[in-house]
């Protein structure tokens, strides 16, 4: 903290302002000044720095499902059909015969189903509140002597005649 004392240096004015002080705080305190008339005397001053926090609270919920696919297995039959083959022959009546016979396989074949799953999430966030709490920092007299300041800033101490 730091304190200046300067006289009313504008002619103009010299006969309203009878002392100003100025100076800059680093931090929250008391600074000493020159005696003022504190019923002749404006503070200004403006912050330099803020401080604040947010803050918010409430529920979060995340929901779960899933879908399954079914699991099994598809077997085609397995077996032989036989049919005539060879040389023909003629029998009374018009009819073939054949003397020797040809056979086709059918082999199974087997299809797999496997269960497939998949999974749903979703969140929310529900209910709560939100809290702001913000700070901008300045300067007043305390007393003749004692500028209070609240916090970085710059300040001005003005007392008239």
């Amino acid at each position: 903290m730091g304190i200046a004392t300067f006289p009313a240096g504008s002619a103009g004015l010299s006969s309203v302002v009878k002392s100003l002080q100025r100076g800059e705080a680093v931090s929250a305190g008391n600074i000493t000044i020159s005696s003022v008339d504190t019923t002749k005397t404006i503070v200004n001053s403006f912050s330099t720095s803020s401080a604040g926090t947010v803050a918010a609270t409430g529920t979060l919920s995340a929901a779960t499902g899933s879908a399954s696919a079914q699991s099994g297995t598809n077997s085609a039959q397995s077996g032989s059909v036989t049919f005539g083959g060879g040389t023909a022959m003629t029998t009374g009546g018009g009819r073939y015969q054949f003397a020797t016979s040809n056979a086709l396989n059918l082999n199974a074949q087997n299809v797999s189903l496997n269960a497939q799953n998949l999974s749903l999430n979703t969140t929310s966030l529900s209910g709560g509140t939100n809290n702001l709490v913000s700070a901008v920092y300045g300067a007043y007299l305390a007393g003749a002597t004692t500028l209070t300041v609240t916090g970085p800033c710059r300040y001005e101490v003005i007392e008239y005649f």
